[in-house]
């Protein structure tokens, strides 16, 4: 009896450690940084922030008046509008009150504005081109829409908003504007390209490492089939020269990067090596195209810290460390690197410089300095109405932190007057 009883128990506890030994597939994983994603996507801020861009979308449309109990809103945008708009000389501010009152409207409309596509209606872009010329775009005598027109959709919108959210570390924001992009139904090859690269960096920053590595497996599948008769405009201002096959090597070498950086995001011994294929197969179109800047040298350390390589490693740091783009604390990391090496303490300059943490670190910074360097006004056709919305980006972002800190009951106290008898009927 008690030999059966052993052999339930020690059944029972193997079965138990096959279990938690269980080590989840990619796909798995995937859908749980899907959900992850979903989760985040719901927070108060970003809500707020699509409910006031689906008002202000909306101003020109015919149905603007129907969406419920935006009134609060609709005034709000129009408050904002007038702030952005230099052909008025009078601006006017938001009153706390106002901004309470729209802050009750946001806590009504939170089921709408999870429900509500926002590309249903028109761009910012058509919206403010409508605002400034009082016209539609399709001209009078043809049906050509905006897109057409001026060669802006829905992607291009997101990802530029993403982008400029990024390079204003507003990571949550980026983060709703890059999720919104459709890569998948993109007809454009070379945006399509593009985009997947944009959001495959968003999620590394956002720390998504098995949705980056989904969006950057599928750009390179594409690239080494498909990819190399492009032109890929939007890199010409940041390599040597602009020839289609540098900036193929270009794009593939930064898909590249974006793709090891994930997998090194992972922890995980056979993802480690496939980052490190990714990093040398980056360093060979790096060469084709002379590209000898602050990535080259952060890549070739890795790779070099990896292979035992020391002398290349020391020669790559110490261009690091000279480097003008990154912070003091990023430079006092790669001077103990330095040290370390110089030392013969191996193990220590390895584990410091490869950390998943300082890598994205350090390469995310790289890519902020890059996009910063993007002529937008020449990508964008420079069309006016992008000046507009990079101003309305700015100004929305003070009016959300407005809200943030003033709607609240502790601070409407030190407003006194009749105004925090006001502010408590909408806010209980």
């Amino acid at each position: 009896m008690r030999s059966k009883s052993f052999f339930y128990l020690s059944s029972l506890l193997s079965i138990f450690l096959c279990i938690s030994c269980h080590q989840k597939s990619d796909e798995e994983l995937l859908r749980l940084e899907r959900t992850k994603l979903k989760e985040k996507l719901e927070s108060q801020s970003v809500l707020f922030y699509k409910l006031f861009k689906i008002v202000l979308r909306t101003q020109t449309a015919e149905n603007a008046k129907q969406i419920p109990g935006s009134e609060h809103l609709q005034k709000i945008n129009s408050r904002i509008i007038q702030a952005i708009d230099t052909t008025k000389s009078d601006t006017t501010y938001i009153s706390l009150e106002d901004m309470v009152l729209a802050y009750k409207e946001y806590n009504d409309l939170k089921d709408f504005a999870l429900t509500t596509d926002e590309d249903m209606y028109p761009t910012l872009l058509e919206t403010f081109f409508k605002m400034h010329t009082g016209e539609t775009p399709a001209l009078s005598h043809t049906n050509i829409s905006y897109a057409e027109l001026f060669g802006w959709d829905n992607n291009m919108e997101h990802t530029f908003l993403s982008t400029t959210n990024t390079s204003a570390r507003r990571t949550e924001l980026a983060l709703y504007e890059g999720s919104r992009v459709d890569t998948e139904h993109e007809k454009d090859m070379e945006r399509r390209c593009l985009y997947k690269m944009q959001k495959g960096l968003l999620f590394i920053t956002e720390d998504f490492p098995y949705l980056s590595e989904h969006e950057l497996t599928s750009n390179h599948e594409w690239l080494e089939k498909d990819g190399q008769s492009y032109q890929y405009s939007f890199f010409q201002n940041l390599i040597p020269t602009g020839t289609n096959k540098d900036t193929y090597h270009y794009a593939h070498g930064i898909n590249l990067i974006c793709r090891g950086l994930s997998r090194i995001k992972m922890d995980r011994e056979d993802k480690k090596k496939l980052a490190l294929q990714d990093f040398e197969a980056f360093l060979s179109d790096a060469n084709a195209i002379g590209l000898n800047d602050e990535l080259v040298w952060l890549v070739a350390t890795y790779v070099a810290l990896e292979r035992e390589d020391n002398q290349t490693a020391l020669a790559n740091l110490k261009k690091l460390e000279k480097s003008t783009i990154f912070s003091n604390e990023d430079k006092a990391i790669l001077h103990s690197g330095i040290e370390y090496l110089e030392a013969k303490e191996d193990n220590k300059a390895s584990n410091l410089i490869t950390d998943k943490v300082f890598m994205g670190k350090i390469a995310i910074q790289y890519f902020i300095t890059q996009m910063k360097k993007v002529d937008w006004k020449k990508y964008t056709g420079a069309r006016p109405e992008v000046a507009t919305l990079m101003r309305y980006n700015e100004q929305i972002q003070q009016q959300l932190e407005k809200v943030k800190t003033t709607a609240t009951l502790d601070n409407l106290k030190k407003e006194g007057g009749g105004l925090l008898d006001k502010a408590k009927k909408v806010i209980q």
